[in-house]
C-alpha cells in the first residue's frame, strides 16, 4: 500500500514529465526544420501548446490553428482529435462543435469503451484557439488489472527522476524506499524496501524541503526547488505529499531547462534594450490583445505616459486614446478602421496600413502577426522621407526642364551602353534623328552624319570600352557650312559618360574679328611710332642747322645786327631749341615704346642734378622773379639711377612748376628717404590741381593746364612718367591742403645688379 500511495502522489509529476519531453522534442524538430517559414510557424505554435500543457498538469494536447490544421504535443488519443473534426458525433464532439461556435468551456470523461488509460478532456479557447488538454484520471479503476501498481512501481523503480518514501523524525528523515536514480543522487547503493544506510545524505536539503512547503500544504504539492547533486547546484521540479509524517516524493532535473530559460530570458532583455535604443517604434500584443513590451521610440512617438503603458493596456484601449489625443488618422467611420486595424488577431498574414496624423506626420506601420495568437506592431515615421522624395521629384523636374532648355546639347550614356537622358539641343546640333531613352550608342552612332564618324567613334569607345583608365576628350568639330561646334566626352563617377555639344560659331567668329582689330591696331601703333621717329630724325638735322646759323648770325664777327634783327634771331633761337627739346621728347618716348631704351644705373647727386636743373632754368626763374627752396634730407642726397635721365625728371617737374606758378612766386622741391625708396617732390603756389584731373597730368599730349591756358605740347609730365617707371618707381599728385600742386616722383634706392654708394650723411 506504500508503494501504491507513492505511485499516486506522482502520478501528477509524471504527466508533467510526459509533456516536458514532448517539448523538449518539439523544439528539437523545429531547430531541424527551421529553414522554412511554414514549418517554422507551426514548431513555435507546438511550443507555445506545450508550455501550456505542462501548465496545466496535462499528459497531451491538441490545438486547431486559424487554418484548420490540428496540432499535437505529448499523448493524445485518437477519439481527441477525431472530435475536433467538422461533424463530429458524440458527447465529446458536441462538446467541442460548442465549444467552437459559443466559446463555452467544458470538462469531460472520454468514454470507458475508449482505448486506452482513462483520460479526462478540458476544452478552452487559451491563445484564441481551440484548445483540448488530455488530464490524468486520479481515480483508480475497479477494472484495472490486479498488478497495475506492481507495474507502475516497477517503472518508477527504473526510471531516471529519483522518487523516494521517508519518514519524518525529530532529527533526521528517515528514508524507507528509494529508486536507483535517487541512489545514484545521492551517491548510494539503491534500495527497494527498508531504511536507508545510516549517514546517508538526503537529495534535498533543509532550504530546498523548506521551498517545497509539502508539511504545510493539504494534499500534494508541486514545486521547484533548488539543492545539491553531485556537488553541484541544480534546479529540480518535485511532486511530493506528505501523509501521516510520511514523505513520497518524485523529482525531475530540470536544470538544463532553466539555464536555457535564464539565456533566453537574458537575450530577451538584451534585444529589449536593443529595441530601446532604435529610432523605429515597436509594440507587442499578447493572445489576450494586451501590450506585452514596448521600445522607447514607442512612447516618444505617441506621447504616452508611462504610466499608463505600465498597466498592459489592450489594444483597442491604446488606440481609444491615441484617437482622443489626435494621434490617429482621422476617419469617418473609426469604428470600421479599428477592426480593420485588430484584424491581426485573426489572420496569419502580415499587412501595412499608413497613417497619416493629423499634426502632419506620415507613419508606415507594418503589422506581423505570431504564432501565438499576438500581433507585433512595427511604426516607422516616414515624414522625412517622403519629404525628403518629394523635394528629390520636383529637383529632378527643375533639372530636367533646366536641361531640356539648355542651348548646350546633353547626352548620358550608360555603363550598358544605353542612352540614359538627352536634351533636344543634343539632338538638333549633333544632326542625329532623335532616339528614345535606352537605345544603344552605336545604334545612334550609326544614324550620325558620316563626315564625323571619328568623333561619334571615340564617344562609343569611351562609353563601352573596357579600359582600367577613363580619360575625357574634348575638340572641335568645323562644318562646311560654317558651322562650328565644341564637344567633350567625360567619364562621370557612377560608370557613365557624358557627351556634350555646344554652338561656338558666333564665338568664334567675334573671337576672329577682334583678333584681326588688334592686329589692325597693333600695325597701325606700329606704323605711328615708326612714322613719329622718321619724321623726328628727319626734322631734328636740318633743326641743328637752323640753330648753329642762328647762332653764327649772333656773333659779332659775322657782322653786326640791328636791334631788331637781334631781336627777331633771338627768337628764331628760342624757337628751335624749345622744337629740338620736343623732338627730343618724342624720340626718347618711341623709343621707351620700343623697349630699346636701357638705363645707365650709376649713383645719382641729388644736389648737384638740382644745380644743373636751376643753372638751364636760369633764364625763366629771373624773367618770373621766381625763387627756389630746397629742402634735401640728409638721408636721401643720394641714390641709383640714370644721371641723365633722372636730371630731365626734375627739369620738367622744376619747369612745370614754373610755369604754372604767379610772378614772385615760390617753387619748393623737397628729397625723402620713404623706406627703400627716395621720394622727390616739386610744389608750386599756383592755382592747383583738382582730384578729378589728378591722373590726366600724367597724360601724353594732355596740353590744359591751368586756367585752360595751353602750356607746350604736353609731353613733359608723361616723359617724368616714362622715366620714373623705368627705374621702377611711381608719380603721383600728394594733396598739399591749401593753394599750388605738389608732384611726387619716388626712385628706388638701389638698383638690381648695381652698387651705389649712398651719400648719406653720418
Amino acid at each position: 500500500m506504500l508503494t501504491a500511495w507513492a505511485v499516486t502522489a506522482a502520478a501528477s509529476a509524471l504527466a508533467g514529465i510526459v509533456v516536458a519531453r514532448a517539448r523538449l522534442a518539439t523544439r528539437a524538430a523545429g531547430a531541424s526544420d527551421g529553414a522554412a517559414a511554414a514549418g517554422h510557424a507551426s514548431t513555435a505554435a507546438r511550443i507555445a501548446l506545450a508550455d501550456l500543457a505542462l501548465a496545466r498538469g496535462a499528459v497531451g494536447a491538441a490545438r486547431l490553428l486559424p487554418t484548420g490544421e490540428a496540432i499535437t504535443c505529448g499523448t493524445v488519443p485518437d477519439a481527441v482529435t477525431a472530435a475536433m473534426r467538422p461533424g463530429a458525433e458524440g458527447p465529446l464532439g458536441d462538446a467541442v462543435a460548442a465549444l467552437a461556435r459559443h466559446g463555452t468551456p467544458f470538462t469531460s470523461a472520454m468514454a470507458e469503451d475508449a482505448p486506452g488509460p482513462g483520460r479526462i478532456v478540458a476544452g478552452t479557447l487559451d491563445g484564441g484557439h481551440l484548445t483540448l488538454f488530455v488530464l490524468p484520471e486520479a481515480v483508480e479503476s475497479a477494472a484495472a488489472p490486479v498488478d497495475a501498481a506492481a507495474r507502475i512501481k516497477d517503472l518508477i523503480a527504473g526510471g531516471p527522476f529519483p522518487a523516494w518514501v521517508e519518514r519524518s523524525g525529530d532529527k533526521a528523515a528517515e528514508r524507507l524506499w528509494s529508486n536507483a536514480a535517487y541512489a545514484r543522487c545521492v551517491g548510494t547503493a539503491a534500495e527497494t524496501d527498508g531504511p536507508a544506510p545510516r549517514g546517508a545524505d538526503p537529495l534535498l536539503d533543509a532550504n530546498a524541503m523548506t521551498q517545497l512547503g509539502a508539511a504545510k500544504a493539504d494534499g500534494p504539492v508541486f514545486e521547484r526547488v533548488q539543492t545539491i547533486v553531485g556537488g553541484e547546484r541544480r534546479h529540480l521540479d518535485v511532486a511530493a505529499e506528505l501523509r501521516d509524517g510520511t514523505l513520497a516524493a518524485l523529482a525531475v532535473d530540470v536544470t538544463d531547462t532553466v539555464s536555457a530559460l535564464t539565456v533566453s530570458a537574458r537575450a530577451l532583455e538584451s534585444h529589449a534594450a536593443t529595441f530601446d535604443l532604435l529610432a523605429t517604434a515597436i509594440a507587442i500584443y499578447g493572445p489576450d490583445r494586451r501590450l506585452v513590451f514596448h521600445n522607447a521610440a514607442f512612447q516618444r512617438l505617441f506621447e504616452l505616459p508611462a504610466a499608463f503603458l505600465e498597466q498592459t493596456p489592450a489594444e483597442d484601449q491604446v488606440l481609444d486614446r491615441l484617437r482622443a489625443e489626435r494621434r490617429l488618422p482621422e476617419t469617418a467611420d473609426f469604428r470600421a478602421w479599428k477592426r480593420d486595424q485588430l484584424k491581426g488577431y485573426e489572420t496569419r498574414e502580415s499587412f501595412e496600413r499608413w497613417w497619416h496624423l493629423p499634426d502632419g506626420q506620415s507613419l508606415r506601420v507594418i503589422a506581423n502577426p505570431g504564432a501565438d495568437g499576438g500581433v507585433t506592431y512595427v511604426y516607422e515615421n516616414v515624414t522625412q522621407q517622403l519629404a525628403l522624395e518629394r523635394q528629390y521629384n520636383a529637383l529632378s523636374q527643375v533639372q530636367a526642364e533646366t536641361i531640356d532648355n539648355l542651348g548646350e546639347g546633353v547626352a548620358s550614356f550608360g555603363p550598358d551602353g544605353l542612352l540614359r537622358l538627352a536634351n533636344p539641343a543634343f539632338w538638333s546640333l549633333t544632326g542625329t534623328p532623335q532616339a528614345e531613352l535606352g537605345e544603344h550608342v552605336n545604334t545612334i552612332a550609326a544614324a550620325a552624319p558620316a563626315e564625323e564618324g571619328a568623333i561619334w567613334a571615340a564617344l562609343t569607345e569611351r562609353v563601352t570600352g573596357l579600359t582600367d583608365h577613363r580619360t575625357s576628350t574634348a575638340g572641335r568639330i568645323e562644318r562646311d557650312t560654317g558651322r562650328t561646334l565644341d564637344y567633350a566626352f567625360l567619364p562621370l563617377p557612377d560608370g557613365s559618360t557624358l557627351a556634350t555639344f555646344v554652338d561656338v560659331t558666333d564665338t568664334v567668329n567675334v573671337a576672329k574679328a577682334l583678333k584681326d582689330r588688334n592686329n589692325a591696331l597693333v600695325e597701325a601703333d606700329r606704323l605711328k611710332n615708326a612714322f613719329i621717329e622718321h619724321v623726328s630724325y628727319e626734322l631734328r638735322s636740318p633743326l641743328n642747322s637752323i640753330i648753329g646759323f642762328t647762332q653764327l648770325l649772333t656773333r659779332p664777327e659775322f657782322g653786326e645786327l640791328s636791334a631788331k634783327q637781334r631781336e627777331y634771331a633771338s627768337f628764331v633761337l628760342t624757337s628751335s631749341e624749345a622744337l629740338l627739346v620736343i623732338i627730343d621728347g618724342v624720340l626718347d618716348l618711341a623709343s621707351i615704346d620700343a623697349g630699346v631704351m636701357e638705363l645707365t644705373i650709376g649713383p645719382v647727386d641729388v644736389a648737384a642734378t638740382l644745380r644743373q636743373v636751376l643753372d638751364g632754368l636760369k633764364d625763366r626763374l629771373q624773367e618770373a622773379a621766381i625763387q627756389v627752396e630746397l629742402d634735401l634730407a640728409s638721408d636721401a642726397k643720394s641714390f641709383a639711377g640714370d644721371e641723365t635721365r633722372v636730371r630731365q625728371v626734375l627739369f620738367n617737374l622744376v619747369s612745370n612748376a614754373v610755369t604754372h606758378s604767379p610772378s614772385g612766386g615760390t617753387v619748393t622741391v623737397t628729397a625723402r628717404r620713404d623706406g627703400d625708396f627716395v621720394a622727390l617732390s616739386v610744389r608750386d603756389r599756383g592755382p592747383g590741381i583738382s582730384e578729378d584731373k589728378a591722373e590726366a597730368v600724367f597724360e601724353r599730349f594732355n596740353t590744359t593746364g591751368a586756367r585752360g591756358r595751353r602750356r607746350g605740347v604736353g609731353l613733359g609730365l608723361s616723359l617724368v612718367k616714362s622715366f620714373v617707371e623705368l627705374h621702377g618707381g611711381t608719380v603721383a599728385v600728394a594733396p598739399t591742403g591749401g593753394t599750388g600742386a605738389e608732384l611726387v616722383v619716388r626712385f628706388p634706392r638701389e638698383q638690381a645688379g648695381a652698387t651705389t654708394p649712398l651719400m648719406d650723411a653720418a
